[in-house]
């Protein structure tokens, strides 16, 4: 009998490409980690760090409790940037490539799966909300391992029940996932009894938020009535979604604009699905053409099957056009919210590779087309990680250096914040330390009875500093630098930070700090 050597077993695990892939993941995700704060995440974070009894109380903040558990827990032992991002973020977007690889591996072959977890691994997309302190790579974690059970014969109930409520309680836009899954296992089983099973338990777990749930739903609504433009601001036209979401997961964080580099990244990607959809009858594009005839006549006789192409067709599609079809109710569909549909979508494209053994031309054209395919998104991939790591447009606005610079530059005793909201913006109040700072006490300017009252602590000031960001919805005819025009401060310059925009420098008089500005 063969002795078990612990040693000999971890070093043959080690070597398996998925774990290499992941050791990838993780170095490619270090680079930014422990960058500022922007300020939903800030918001996240202030929220997360008081006490356990208070982490129901996130009315205004439009996503459900999770995250915010496992970020007090988090806190209570460092409340560093990189440490929050690494319980919130970091490990489940490494999990999230861990089950993509099994499921690629289970639906198709090993090659499949390291595939579509290289590609995960190298999204500048996914590796963006990898490091974001907000519910986007959560419910994708979920997401995956509760479709890696949904796959695995014989299901385990109870675990795609816990792994579904954790999703649910993750994201608003998980019940489009969720939804699409029982209809696959509708598909699959055709058993009333494991529906029932399954959908029972879910919805009782569920309930008890439901209040809460309406309660931020009508917040939300009111926002966007006090803000004439919130709705433009934080939403995306309806038809601009349906094309948005896709180049999004292909290019990740890079802007998506009509330039050379971009137009002939999209005529290679398209001249290749093209030359893919007629080389072969025994493509995915023509199979998928013949399995949408036939899926009616399939239902009416309950005898569809589901091939492991067709149920990943079906993960993408049905949750994301089910998510835009309420958009038109309540906007929610953004790219970064349906983040969990990212691995189905590289899936897909490595199901592309041909499971048969090559044995005659087309096959080998196939696979080598495909080949292709995939490395030309890999590059796109590595493109816009190397270009998120370099170019600051790219990144999240860096409040942290901002605060800085404004304090050792302008004296705390003479100089004044001003802000147009209705409190200092999160990451203002996240990074320490405290600074004189005035906000409106209102969300929009003209709910201001009398601006020159408000603004008063500003007149004995040497320099007063406006923020523009989210004036432009809060102040729109720009009461605030008409009042402080009124005082007798004027315009010096500004200091511009990506993302965040200007901070607007006014001074009483000539003086080197504000010519310095100009």
């Amino acid at each position: 009998m063969k002795k078990f050597s612990l040693k000999k077993s971890s070093a043959t695990i080690l070597k398996q490409p998925i774990w290499l892939i992941l050791i990838f993941s993780f170095l490619l995700r270090i680079p930014l980690l422990t960058g500022s704060f922007w300020l939903d995440e800030a918001a996240q974070a202030l929220e997360s760090i008081r006490p356990f009894s208070q982490q129901l109380d996130i009315i205004p903040d439009f996503q459900p409790p999770l995250l915010h558990y496992i970020t007090h827990f988090a806190a209570s032992v460092s409340e560093t940037e990189w440490w929050l991002r690494l319980w919130g973020a970091l490990i489940p977007g490494l999990v999230t490539i861990w089950a993509t690889y099994k499921i690629g591996k289970k639906l198709f072959s090993e090659r499949v799966g390291q595939w579509a977890a290289l590609l995960l691994a190298t999204s500048s997309f996914h590796i963006f909300y990898s490091q974001e302190l907000r519910p986007y790579s959560l419910p994708a974690m979920w997401g995956m391992l509760s479709t890696l059970t949904l796959l695995t014969r014989p299901l385990i109930i109870w675990k795609f029940i816990l792994l579904s409520v954790a999703g649910l309680y993750s994201s608003y836009l998980y019940p489009f996932l969720l939804f699409t899954q029982l209809v696959i296992m509708w598909l699959k089983y055709k058993s009333p009894q494991k529906l029932f099973q399954t959908i029972l338990p879910i919805i009782l777990l569920f309930i008890p938020w439901l209040p809460r749930f309406l309660q931020q739903l009508q917040a939300g609504q009111s926002l966007r009535l006090e803000i004439p433009g919130w709705e433009n601001a934080v939403s995306i036209p309806q038809i601009k979604t349906l094309v948005l979401v896709p180049l999004k997961f292909i290019f990740g964080v890079l802007n998506i604009e009509p330039t050379w580099t971009f137009i002939l990244a999209i005529l290679v990607l398209s001249f290749l699905c093209v030359k893919l959809f007629l080389i072969s009858q025994k493509s995915l594009w023509i199979n998928l053409i013949n399995a949408l005839k036939k899926i009616p006549k399939l239902l009416r006789k309950n005898k569809l099957k589901l091939t492991p192409k067709m149920q990943l067709i079906i993960l993408i599609i049905l949750p994301f056009l089910s998510a835009w079809i309420i958009s038109f109710l309540v906007p929610v569909l953004r790219p970064k919210r349906v983040l969990f549909l990212l691995p189905f979508f590289y899936l897909l494209f490595a199901s592309l590779l041909p499971t048969r053994k090559l044995g005659s031309l087309l096959y080998k054209n196939q696979e080598k087309i495909t080949i292709y395919l995939l490395s030309t998104l890999l590059f796109i991939n590595l493109w816009g990680t190397i270009s998120y790591w370099h170019e600051k447009p790219l990144q999240r606005e860096n409040w942290r250096e901002l605060k800085q610079e404004i304090v050792t530059t302008f004296p705390a005793s003479s100089t004044l914040v001003i802000m147009s909201f209705d409190e200092p913006f999160a990451p203002w109040r996240w990074y320490l330390p405290e600074y004189p700072t005035l906000d409106l006490g209102y969300k929009h300017a003209s709910d201001v009875e009398n601006m020159k009252d408000t603004l008063k602590p500003a007149f004995d000031k040497d320099y007063v500093l406006v923020f523009d960001y989210l004036r432009t919805l809060t102040d729109p005819d720009d009461l605030i630098l008409q009042t402080l025009s009124d005082f007798g401060f004027i315009g010096r310059g500004v200091i511009d930070y990506p993302g965040i925009g200007f901070v607007r420098i006014y001074t009483r008089s000539h003086n080197a700090l504000g010519s310095a500005r100009l």
